[in-house]
């Protein structure tokens, strides 16, 4: 059954405080939760702090990305990318920023698993960067296929001459490489229009040999006001990538095809904290969110109104219990005005109810989808 769940995740403080709680209260959610994480760029008010601290700032960033990422994930895969970072940047010491994360990785006992990006591979730098890693015992390079590949979909020859000369170039075995079909944003696309996008990729992944393939896109918008129209209101928002995803095993029950997503983020998502941001809760729920948006956190209440919001969410039909996971217990916290949060406390919050909420909806699917082809 495919209960192997593949959020791409960014490396950043709410979302490795969601997976340090899933680690410590559900375990066994963790264990299908093979996270993609994307390795943010050190930069803007955060490097100016960081030089002042350290003579090797991006060195010691990215050391304590690995720290973080190996107190959850020590003894387990973990899949990484740096495509936010420049294709020539290297650091301190000199070595470009893959192959020092993912040493680091190593060395901290985590069975991590490079990006190979379709985007990239045709510069110089980024394929020697690749040709030049020995992964050990048990990992793997997982081939990320992102909107340049997609293009490249319609042009079916050129798309197998890239990936043959990776496969060439790197002595990758199809059979044993997961690929990485990442939609991105999809909030433009109708779900007919994502399963066709997904029913192609696929198609031509296996006609390349490959046995495992990854699909991931999320569709929750880039701004709050594109998700509920109203400020102080509430809305569903289709979880398209997953509705795609069901009705793809629906019509091909044997299909060695993996879910994943963005989490409660959008692709396009800026880091940087907006002064009028809106407070909001993205609550996940069966195939889409429940969004709960407040106002501008220079109006009244300011992050206060978080209270308002999560008394909607415990309020609703769709909330699981406190007890459903870390995220739900805080959600309680909050609408018994015992918390408040910030902006960064709230994507742990609600990455944290995304991700035991997605294992759960991925393995209840795959035991119907296996009940239903038994009795066929």
């Amino acid at each position: 059954m495919n209960t192997q769940y593949f959020p791409i995740i960014r490396a950043k403080s709410g979302e490795l405080e969601a997976l340090t709680f899933l680690s410590k209260l559900d375990k066994a959610s963790l264990a299908r939760c093979t996270p993609i994480f994307e390795i943010t760029k050190l930069d803007g008010k955060a490097l100016e702090t960081a030089r002042k601290r350290s003579d090797t700032p991006f060195e010691k960033y990215l050391d304590e990305r690995a720290h973080k990422i190996a107190q959850i994930f020590r003894g387990k895969h973990v899949i990484v990318d740096v495509s936010q970072w420049p294709l020539d940047f290297t650091t301190e010491g000199g070595e470009q920023v893959l192959s020092f994360i993912c040493n680091r990785l190593n060395e901290l006992g985590v069975l991590v698993c490079p990006i190979i990006g379709y985007d990239r591979w045709e510069v110089v730098e980024y394929r020697e960067t690749i040709t030049s890693m020995t992964l050990p015992d048990r990992s793997f390079f997982c081939i990320r296929l992102d909107s340049l590949a997609i293009e490249d979909l319609g042009d079916p020859d050129h798309l197998a001459e890239v990936i043959e000369d990776m496969v060439a170039s790197t002595g990758l075995i199809e059979s044993t490489t997961p690929v990485l079909i990442d939609m991105g944003d999809v909030t433009k696309f109708s779900i007919q229009e994502v399963m066709e996008l997904l029913e192609t990729a696929y198609g031509q992944m296996k006609t390349l040999g490959f046995q495992d393939i990854i699909m991931s896109g999320s569709s929750i918008p880039d701004s709050i006001e594109k998700a509920v129209k109203d400020r102080d209101s509430t809305g569903l928002v289709q979880r398209k990538e997953m509705i795609a995803w069901k009705g793809f095993l629906s019509a091909n029950p044997t299909a060695k095809l993996y879910f994943g997503d963005y989490g409660v983020r959008n692709p396009r998502a800026s880091d940087n904290i907006a002064p009028n941001m809106n407070v909001k809760i993205r609550y996940t729920v069966n195939n889409a969110y429940f969004v709960a948006r407040g106002h501008s956190v220079k109006g009244e209440d300011g992050y206060a109104q978080s209270q308002k919001l999560s008394k909607i969410i415990v309020n609703s039909i769709h909330y699981r219990q406190p007890e459903f996971s870390w995220g739900d217990n805080k959600i309680m916290q909050c609408s018994l005005g015992k918390i408040v949060g910030s902006s960064t406390n709230w994507i742990a919050y609600d990455t944290n109810h995304h991700l035991k909420s997605v294992t759960s909806e991925i393995y209840e699917f795959a035991l119907q989808l296996a009940a239903i082809t038994e009795r066929a």
